[in-house]
């Protein structure tokens, strides 16, 4: 199995919106389960004090984060009215179309781009054994 595509993205929350914020990323969580059998992992934590939101997606491949975008681009999208886009970090090799999105994206935030993969295993159902 080759090694997982992995985003994170790191937001500041705008002030007097998290209370807002809150169900418009409980549904994000809930269609990208719907619209994205391939997505393996998807996560949002927040802050305790809720200033700052980091997002953890975990695709197969880089195909997966490409469908992503294109099933999920409008309601990103409506997320920027609650949070603004501070950094962003790839984990993998990103397929050409992923290539021309990252800058346009990146542009006045930090970026770091990890695209070498020494070693590590995914485990999906942790329980399972048990």
């Amino acid at each position: 199995m080759s090694a997982p595509f992995i985003v994170r993205s790191v937001s500041r929350i705008r002030p007097g919106m998290a209370e807002a914020y809150q169900p418009v990323a409980a549904d994000f969580c809930r269609l990208a389960a719907e619209r994205e059998p391939r997505l393996l992992g998807f996560h949002i934590y927040v802050s305790e004090d809720r200033t700052s939101e980091v997002v953890i997606q975990i695709h197969p491949d880089a195909e997966s984060m490409q469908h992503h975008l294109a099933v999920m681009g409008d309601k990103v999208r409506e997320t920027f009215a609650f949070a603004d886009f501070e950094s962003l970090e790839i984990y993998g090799e990103p397929n050409e179309a992923l290539r021309e999105w990252i800058p346009r994206v990146t542009d006045g935030i930090a970026f770091t781009h990890y695209p070498v993969h020494w070693g590590g295993f995914t485990r999906l159902d942790a329980g399972a054994a048990d």
